[in-house]
């Protein structure tokens, strides 16, 4: 492995929309169009497609950057759907915004939509809340299941297919421990880690051999599960072990298996090239594609493309899981419907995907089909904390044909350690500088790689961030 060559320079002044290093964002929830997140000081946020989407209270335009939703700081949880969003307080509240017009608002209306957000009922014991297309499922503190919204395909668990506008349990057991809702399937496990799955099952998205429809949730496999998520008609199974499966529609690849072919029954997938399996921590199934992070905080995604949901830097379908370059920085992801987010363990947040609403949230409204960060700008109520080091990064020229010089502005460097890797996450060259004193620009030399794009992946000070270039 070769060293990196460094060329040590004068500090120039800069900045950037982006604060990377900023303690900043903590839950992640990606819809159709549209972006809900929440920071680490409680505050909720949108961005993209708006109307009455991202509860602004009367603002109805496309953001193309986070937005505080009110001023509320003790949110927990939020999930966005096709077009509705629900979320908890931290008193066991839930609220919902958006379209209602099948009830998915659960404001004991039909047709209805609002752009404020609005509490549901007045129960404080809601502990889950999963938005699907139209639809809505909950879980309560005392185990209890709990449906509303759009019902065609039996989506709500009721045993009909009559819509409902406000939350009603589904069937009598306390013993559901966590839920998903897909596009008109929902998957949940009980406490003793056992899948259930019903609505739609036309593509095999149950897993349970066959392609039966259901009513109610229906026990799905014998085996237990860890972590569940569903997506349009295919579903990822994590197991207690991290190992990855898949089941339900595949035209794109989104089982990730290697294949086009659907499957009703669960596939392993997440097997590399050499046929190592993989252990994973994280499952996000999307509109006909994938995002998984596996134990070593790599971030791997496979299916629909079409534009650069899967972050790797093209807009070709891949049917297996790929690492999208960036190489042990990932603890969260989430699907949306043609653009993905992930969260780093820094808590920094990054897109991907269709921005046209101003979904990615990078403050343009251009489509990317690589990651890009989102930007942290402080709270109105005065409660976001910053890391000690708010470090931000400037990478030119890029694209480069001879070096790369990175810019940053802190006085101080104590030690940087930095690799160079290519899409498929490769380390290409690694160097580790200890004690620089007041070194705020490095130089790199790349002039004997191939054209193509690289990522310098710098760790400094015990923080990590990434910068993505392009070699002419």
């Amino acid at each position: 492995m070769k060293k990196l060559v460094l060329v040590f320079a004068l500090f120039f002044s800069f900045n950037l929309l982006a604060q990377p290093g900023t303690v900043c964002w903590r839950e992640i929830s990606a819809g159709k169009n549209f972006s809900m997140a929440i920071r680490n000081d409680g505050t909720l946020w949108a961005w993209g497609l708006n109307g009455n989407l991202l509860g602004l209270n009367g603002n109805t335009a496309n953001q193309n950057v986070p937005i505080q939703v009110g001023t509320a700081n003790d949110w927990v949880e939020v999930s966005a759907g096709t077009n509705h969003t629900l979320a908890i307080k931290t008193n066991g509240t839930l609220w919902a915004w958006g379209d209602g017009q099948f009830g998915a608002l659960g404001n004991g209306l039909f047709n209805s939509a609002t752009w404020t957000v609005t509490q549901v009922g007045t129960a404080t014991d809601w502990i889950h809340v999963s938005a699907g297309n139209r639809f809505s499922i909950a879980l309560k503190n005392n185990g209890t299941l709990w449906s509303w919204g759009l019902n065609t395909v039996g989506q709500l668990g009721q045993n009909n297919l009559t819509n409902l506008n406000v939350p009603t349990q589904v069937g009598t057991s306390t013993n559901w421990s966590a839920i998903d809702a897909g596009e008109q399937h929902a998957l949940a496990l009980d406490a003793g880690g056992f899948l259930y799955a019903w609505g739609d099952n036309t593509a095999g998205q149950f897993g349970n051999a066959t392609n039966t429809s259901a009513l109610v949730p229906v026990p799905s496999t014998t085996s237990t599960w860890g972590n569940i998520s569903a997506g349009f008609d295919h579903s990822l199974l994590l197991d207690p072990a991290g190992n990855m499966f898949a089941m339900g529609g595949n035209s794109n690849g989104q089982l990730g298996d290697g294949s086009n072919t659907p499957s009703n029954v669960p596939l392993l997938v997440g097997i590399s090239s050499t046929g190592v399996v993989g252990q994973y921590i994280a499952i996000s199934a999307g509109n006909n594609f994938s995002l998984a992070i596996r134990n070593d905080n790599t971030l791997h995604s496979t299916g629909m493309n079409s534009q650069g949901q899967l972050g790797l830097s093209n807009n070709t379908n891949v049917n297996v899981f790929t690492i999208v370059g960036l190489l042990n920085t990932w603890q969260k992801i989430s699907a949306g419907d043609v653009h993905a987010l992930a969260l780093e363990v820094t808590a920094d947040l990054w897109s991907t995907g269709r921005n046209l609403e101003g979904q990615m949230g990078i403050a343009n409204f251009i489509n990317s089909n690589f990651l890009q960060q989102v930007g942290c700008t402080p709270s109105t109520v005065g409660l976001f904390e910053s890391s000690s080091i708010e470090l931000e990064l400037l990478v030119y020229p890029n694209p480069a044909t001879n070096k790369i010089t990175v810019e940053f502005n802190i006085e101080k460097i104590e030690n940087v350690r930095c690799t160079l890797t290519n899409l498929q996450g490769q380390i290409l060259e690694a160097t580790e500088i200890v004690s620089n004193g007041n070194t705020n620009q490095l130089e790199f030399k790349v002039n004997e790689y191939a054209s193509g794009i690289y990522f310098l992946n710098l760790q400094i000070n015990g923080q990590n961030w990434t910068k993505r270039f392009e070699k002419q």
